[in-house]
């Protein structure tokens, strides 16, 4: 998910590791999101005016506590890729490096589930017109709208950048990153021309990469004071925010045609995802080296093929009928050990064939 930058990060001050690590969270999460979504949908269909049931309450409340997955990646993308802008300011290497590792990656995939989705029926019709929409908007399926982010803030990056070398205060780039973020969201609600204009972009989440350029600024700092620290202060305000945003985000998840306060449910939203996001970073930190943060590294070292892969494993079991044949503890477990599973399965495929290549070059050359 979050992309590669130039290199990876090698200074004592970045821990790479731990980049990796939390990484590794933030992807599970986002597979429980889509695979709990996708059960949700059949247990409560969007159209349904009934209460839904208790089984719906039980997916519904993790599925909108890990929606902090998004942001925090979007974080540690500013992160890492503001030390890359750092260590070489090349603008034309860096933009070129950004349309090998994002920009081609997310025609490509695009271009595949635009032909899954026309074979399956899903998508009715295919025009010049229409397929540009669908990649301006990333659209083509409902994952890679990520891209379309990532894309933004690769673009918007270097203006920041030069600025947040001078290590300005928290206070400062928060007071900063709030005011812009309201502004935002007055012209998205209020102003006619701008109206639902931002919520797909990547100005609709300035709070994450606000902090992703104040943790580059204090990059030196972070192994040691984000557990003392900054982890009780993002502590407080996920938790503050989370009593907001939690009720009416359920509200809206069980009844999207009702009405609900937009203003207190982005507050709310924002905070949390904000708070989390510093805090799985925390927990990155806090995990050390062991088992359980290999293997969490691991996941975090292929993230990006989970996340572009994992619609596919959703796609076959659904075309084989598996969420009608189990209840819905044991669906969402085979759900979400296909969705894990086939990313891995082929990223090891992948990286076992270019070995291959490889030493049969080797062996011709010598």
């Amino acid at each position: 998910m979050s992309l590669p930058s130039d290199a990876p990060a090698k200074s004592p001050s970045t821990r790479q590791g731990q980049l990796d690590i939390c990484r590794g969270i933030a992807i599970l999460a986002v597979l429980f999101i889509h695979v709990s979504g996708h059960f949700l949908t059949i247990l409560h269909p969007a159209k349904s005016i009934q209460p839904p049931g208790w089984a719906w309450d039980v997916l519904a409340v993790p599925n909108q506590c890990f929606q902090w997955a998004v942001p925090c990646f979007l974080m540690l993308s500013t992160l890492v890729n503001a030390q890359s802008l750092a260590r070489s300011p090349d603008i034309q290497r860096y933009g070129s490096r950004r349309v090998q590792t994002a920009l081609l990656p997310y025609l490509l995939w695009s271009g595949l589930y635009i032909a899954v989705n026309f074979a399956l029926g899903t998508l009715y019709h295919l025009s010049l017109g229409h397929i540009a929409k669908l990649l301006l908007t990333g659209t083509a399926h409902f994952h890679l709208y990520f891209f379309v982010l990532v894309l933004e803030l690769y673009a918007l990056l270097p203006l920041p950048v030069p600025l947040f070398r001078r290590r300005p205060p928290f206070w400062a780039v928060a007071l900063g990153a709030v005011a812009f973020q309201l502004t935002i969201y007055g012209l998205n609600r209020f102003v006619p021309t701008t109206a639902h204009r931002f919520q797909s972009t990547i100005l609709w989440d300035v709070l994450p990469v606000a902090l992703g350029l104040w943790l580059y600024s204090h990059a030196a700092e972070m192994p040691t004071r984000i557990l003392r620290t900054w982890c009780w202060v993002a502590a407080g305000a996920a938790v503050l925010s989370l009593l907001i945003y939690e009720p009416l985000a359920l509200h809206l998840l069980a009844f999207p045609k009702q009405h609900i306060n937009t203003f207190l449910y982005q507050i709310g939203q924002w905070g949390y995802t904000a708070g989390m996001s510093v805090l799985v970073l925390a927990l990155a930190f806090a995990l050390g080296r062991n088992s359980l943060s290999r293997l969490l590294s691991y996941f975090g070292g292929q993230s990006l093929a989970i996340y572009v892969m994992h619609p596919l494993a959703i796609i076959a079991l659904d075309k084989l009928g598996v969420n009608h044949r189990f209840g819905v503890g044991a669906g969402l477990a085979l759900y979400y050990a296909a969705c894990l599973a086939l990313p891995l399965a082929a990223a090891w495929a992948w990286g076992w064939g270019k070995a291959g290549i490889s030493a049969v070059g080797l062996r011709r050359l010598s």
